[in-house]
This record gives C-alpha cells, structure tokens and sequence, in this order.
C-alpha cells in the first residue's frame, strides 16, 4: 500500500500544457524616411549701419525692435558744421568760376589781339595758362563742393532695407567715429534656417525638399524649403552646412528648431503595434515564435524602430523580416526559450485596410 502511495506523487498524473499565445504574422511594408535635425532660425539679411562721417549723434528716431521701410531716417549727427562746410565750398566754388570766366574772356581777346598782331604768342600762350589754372580751380572747388554736400547726407542714415531694428549701439549726445556701427537692421520678410547634417544624410536631401519646422518656443509650425546643400563638411564637427528659407513666421529669431524632412524615398520594413514591443534602457524588444508549425520556441528580438505612426503603431526598420511570427504581450507569463502553442494568427495590415 504504501508502495503504490510512493509511485502516484512521484510520476504527474496529467503533462504540463504549452502556453497558447496569439501571434501577428507580419508583412513588408514601406514608408517615407524622414530626417531630424536641429536648424537655428536668423533673418535673411542683417547689417550693421555704420556713419560715413564723425559728430555728434543728434536723433535717433528708430526704436529697438521698430519695424522700417527702405528710406525711413534711422539716425542723425549735428548738421551744423557740415552746413557750414557746404556754405563754405559754394562760396569757393563761385569765386573760382568767376576766376574762371575772367580768364575765359581775357584768353578770348588776346587771341583776337594776336590775329591783329597786336600782341606776341608768348602773350597768348600766358592767357592759355592763366585759363587752364583757372579751370582747374574750378573743377577743384566743384569737386569739394560736392563732397561737402556727400558729408551732408552722410550725416544721417537711412534704411537701406524693410526691416527691423535689432540692436542700438549709441545714445542721442554720444559722439560716434566714421565707420563705427550705430545700429543693426535685420529683415524680416523672409527667415533663413541654418543646419548641419551628417554625409549620410546629406546624400538624402536635395534642394527644393520641404521641411516642418517646429520652433522650440512653442510658436505654430510652418514648413521651410532646402535652398543650399553645402559639400564641404565643417572641420571640427564633420557635418555638412544646409540651408532653408521660410516667410516670416512672426516671433523672436536666434532660437532653435526641430526639423522634419520628407526624403521622398521608402523605408522598407514590418508594422507593430505598442502591445507587442517592449523597453529596456531606452531599447525596443519584442518576441517571435521560431520554426513554422503550430508551436515554437519563445525567441526574444532587439528592433529598431523607425517611426513612431498613428493607431499606436511603431515601424520597424531592423530586427524583424516579413513572415515572422510575433507575440502581442497580455496577461500571460512567458520568458525566452520557453515552448509555446499558437492558439490565432492575425494580419494587421489587414485589420487596418478593414478599418
């Protein structure tokens, strides 16, 4: 009796039984790829607008962040030496043509005087001299002149361009240097967006691509397009210059953004859904049912995922092949080696043409 007690506890009456799972069979699919970078967003144009002429600055009716048209007066130094000095060339220059006319008349009659050989050559050829110089003075005191009047509107500065006053380097009273910066004008029609990408990448983009911008000061999105491809990478950080343009898209500029580009070429690669990925140190697993039959063993598989869809479904690029079965994570333990029953087979490119 006691026998036959030993004999039922140590030989199961009933064998364990595999796990049964549902699996997803996949399917090749094919998406755009997409490229991310960070690009800074800068006017197009930014000048600094500096003085022809040294004084003293007398108004400064632009104000930091005005908006300007092309010709609006920005800035102006005290104009009473530069009147004065104009006054004074006019004046010269009024003597000299009055010098000028004097000779023009006197070289007039002693060439009639010589025809009647009244007077010599050598009287001649002194009134020849004596208009000459007298022309020259002329054409000197002309030129000073209108240099006295190029100072004058120097005096001040006007936009060259429509755009907006981005810094102010002098006060109303503070005496300014000829060539030293007063203020800076960037435009503002249009914004430039300044990227460096990798030579991977590069040999993806080509001009005239569209790209989402999404500024990282929360402002609304707006999309730029690829104007410039540079083909000589930076020295230090081995990445290579691209640049965008964008209408203005309202906002303060120097800040960066995250851009999106649309390669225009397909991914290839499988669909999951979130239920069947899982994450270790920012890595993305999953499991698949080896062999072909209704059972297999439990393999685990590192993805890569290479773009996040709708419906909560992620891309995958790398670790998984179209026909491999996958298993949807549920309330059911399980572990890698483990053997296991395929209870349903499912397609999900199916199910989401049906919905």
């Amino acid at each position: 009796m006691i026998f036959y007690m030993l004999l039922a506890v140590a030989v199961p009456l009933f064998a364990e039984e595999p796990t049964q799972l549902d699996v997803l069979l996949l399917e090749e699919s094919l998406h755009p790829e997409l490229l991310h970078f960070t690009a800074t967003l800068a006017p197009l144009r930014e000048a600094e607008l500096a003085l022809e002429v040294p004084g003293e600055v007398n108004t400064r009716p632009a104000e930091l962040g005005q908006r300007v048209e092309p010709g609006q007066e920005l800035l102006t130094l005290n104009r009473r030496r530069f009147k004065i000095q104009k006054q004074l060339r006019n004046a010269e220059l009024q003597g000299a043509q009055s010098q000028f006319e004097l000779a023009e008349l006197n070289f007039q009659r002693t060439e009639i005087l010589h025809r009647d050989s009244t007077l010599s050559q050598e009287a001649v050829d002194q009134s020849r001299y004596q208009r000459d110089a007298a022309q020259s003075l002329r054409d000197m005191a002309s030129a000073r002149l209108a240099l006295a009047r190029l100072d004058l509107m120097a005096s001040s500065i006007r936009a060259p361009f429509a755009g907006v006053v981005a810094a102010l380097h002098v006060e109303i009273g503070e005496r300014v240097a000829a060539g030293q910066a007063v203020l800076r004008l960037a435009a503002r029609d249009t914004v430039v967006l300044h990227a460096h990408v990798s030579a991977t990448a590069l040999n993806k983009l080509k001009i005239g691509l569209s790209a989402k911008v999404e500024p990282a000061d929360g402002r609304p999105v707006f999309f730029a397009s690829i104007t410039h491809i540079g083909q000589v990478a930076d020295p230090t950080s081995r990445r290579y210059p691209i640049k965008l343009l964008a209408a203005d898209p309202g906002g303060p500029l120097g800040i960066l953004a995250s851009l999106t580009v649309n390669c225009e070429q397909n991914l290839r690669g499988v669909e999951l859904p979130a239920t069947a990925l899982r994450f270790r140190s920012n890595r993305a697993y999953t499991y698949i049912v080896a062999g072909s039959g209704h059972s297999g063993e439990l393999i685990e598989r590192q993805v890569e995922i290479g773009a996040e869809l709708s419906g909560g479904r992620f891309f995958i690029t790398d670790g998984l092949a179209p026909g491999d079965r996958v298993v949807e994570f549920g309330s059911v333990p399980f572990a890698p080696g483990q053997t296991v029953q395929i209870a349903r087979t499912r397609r999900l490119q199916q199910e989401r043409v049906g919905q």
